[in-house]
């Protein structure tokens, strides 16, 4: 930035106040300090960082190579130095009474290094800290780059005295031997527990205050380009200039935002990841397999009325690479931009992945990735539950879900869900799959015209009468003449790529085939097994 934020006297005192309880706590003065006058006149970021590299160098675990310690310095000086930008003359970094936090930290950042060395402290502790602190100002770094108001500065204020802070008690209970491990929130020690608990209500302020200060940001930019329009001087270059970085500042704050509240609420709402089964899946999927049903009249049907899809088949029978298939192609819509995309795999391995919430938490936060209106929708009962303090019930889950699905202007909508067989019937009441096909039904009954809904599950007598009178597309592999072709065709691939039997004959081969084709009884399962029986 080009001018200077003034600091308000409270937060001037309340710097000046913990500088004084940092020399309390730790016996040091920060003022004083002779890495103070080492780094006063470094002109780049990578100049601090040679002289706290040499501190790092006193730990073994450095020395052997694990860089961790200053990957995690790197971006806490990146962007310390740029406050040091902000709020003060970048050419005296000396921490005076005057003194900013920013530059603060920079030594107590040296400090802490030096006497976790003096005293052994471990090196894994430091690296959790500095993570933790990295992560934080981070965040901040954006402010380095755009002018703000005395709200946002003296929120920003009060989060680097806090680090501060988090630096004096560390480097005070180090010299203790009191801080032995840092987890990886650094909930381990009560004081500074309590810093953090402040630091995150702090930044929850600073993410709310960025939304006013966008538009106080483009409210400015217009009375500025007035300025340069009654400037005879000015030209016309400058003036776009002035618009493409303000433009440019804006999306980044805003995308900043976004991909924090979405990274908070799939913490909150911690959804099993389907992607995992989804790539097993792919895994086995032999070339050409699924095609006829791609092309087919009822997947076309499908695609465009809306309608629920049901496609049953016996066990080994291909129905979550076929599923997988189904997956693939309404990636190639969404990966346009031209739709949404939900996608859920049962899992009889998986206690997450056994019930409606799996499902349900997991579908909000896939079409949230890729929608800002569903995006909201979603921060909407973050919000509501203080934020993300609490857990949300089922049944708020699916209100939510159903919302999202009813928002006006979004494009189709895949909903697929694999194994829905897997989902236990065995107890409760109602038991967790009759709560799933309760949620297909719940949603098939929105009757919107772009919701596309697909289900796979092994012909279960409760699971077909359930969605028998939801649809009429419904598809039973085991009767499916392009079914039995993918298994002949994959037996045929096994066979002729087997190691085993490269000297066999072409006759031998085929008898192989016609065998295991006949034997198959509509599974790929059963043919594996029996190719392995062959050629063992």
């Amino acid at each position: 930035m080009s001018s200077t934020t003034q600091i308000s006297s409270s937060n001037h005192r309340l710097i000046l106040d913990t500088l004084d309880d940092y020399a309390r706590q730790t016996g040091i003065d920060l003022t004083k300090n002779p890495f103070t006058y080492q780094f006063q006149n470094c002109v780049s970021p990578r100049a601090i960082l040679d002289l706290l590299e040499e501190r790092a160098m006193a730990f073994k675990e450095y020395r052997e190579g694990n860089r961790n310690l200053i990957r995690w310095l790197n971006p806490i000086v990146q962007a310390l130095l740029g406050f040091v930008g902000v709020f003060g003359p970048p050419a005296s970094l000396v921490p005076s009474p005057h003194a900013k936090p920013a530059r603060a930290i920079l030594c107590g950042v040296e400090v802490l290094l030096v006497t976790a060395v003096e005293v052994g402290a471990s090196y894994d502790l430091l690296v959790d800290l500095f993570e933790c602190v990295g992560n934080f100002l981070q965040r901040l770094r954006i402010y380095t780059r755009v002018p703000f108001n005395s709200a946002m500065t003296d929120i920003i204020v009060k989060i680097l005295v806090e680090v501060l802070s988090v630096l004096a008690l560390a480097t005070k209970q180090i010299k203790q031997g009191r801080l032995k491990k840092f987890a990886k929130k650094l909930l381990g020690e009560r004081d500074i527990e309590a810093v953090l608990r402040r630091m995150d209500r702090l930044t929850l302020d600073e993410t709310r205050m960025t939304v006013a200060q966008t538009f106080e940001l483009v409210h400015g930019l217009v009375n500025n380009m007035k300025v340069v329009v009654d400037d005879s001087n000015a030209s016309t270059s400058h003036m776009q200039q002035a618009l493409v970085t303000a433009q440019e500042t804006t999306i980044e704050m805003n995308k900043m935002k976004r991909d924090q509240l979405q990274k908070d609420i799939r913490m909150w709402l911690s959804p099993p990841d389907p992607s995992t089964n989804h790539n097993i899946a792919r895994t086995a999927h032999h070339n050409g397999t699924a095609a006829w049903f791609i092309q087919s009249e009822t997947f076309h049907k499908w695609k465009s009325s809306g309608a629920l899809l049901c496609i049953h088949g016996i066990p080994g029978s291909g129905k979550s690479v076929l599923c997988s298939s189904i997956i693939q192609d309404a990636k190639v819509n969404f990966d346009s931009g031209s739709a949404l995309l939900g996608y859920f795999y049962f899992d009889f391995g998986d206690i997450a992945k056994q019930d409606v919430r799996g499902l349900l938490t997991s579908l909000l936060v896939q079409l949230s990735a890729k929608s800002d209106p569903c995006n909201n929708t979603l921060s909407q009962l973050y919000s509501q539950h203080n934020p993300g303090s609490h857990p949300p019930d089922d049944q708020a889950l699916t209100a939510c879900l159903k919302q999202m699905l009813k928002l006006p202007g979004l494009p189709d909508i895949y909903i697929i869900v694999d194994g829905l067989d897997e989902c236990p019937n065995t107890s409760g009441f109602p038991t967790a799959r009759e709560r799933v096909l309760d949620l297909v039904d719940e949603l098939v009954h929105l009757d919107l015209p772009n919701l596309r809904i697909c289900v796979t599950s092994r012909p279960d007598a409760d699971i077909l009468t359930a969605l028998r009178p939801l649809t009429s597309l419904r598809v039973s592999l085991h009767d499916e003449k392009g079914q039995g072709e993918d298994i002949l065709d994959y037996i045929s691939a096994v066979v002729h790529s087997d190691r085993t039997m490269r000297e066999w004959s072409a006759e031998d081969k085929q008898h192989v085939i016609n065998v295991l084709s006949a034997r198959a009884g509509g599974t790929f399962r059963w043919s594996s097994r029996g190719n392995s029986a062959y050629s063992g």
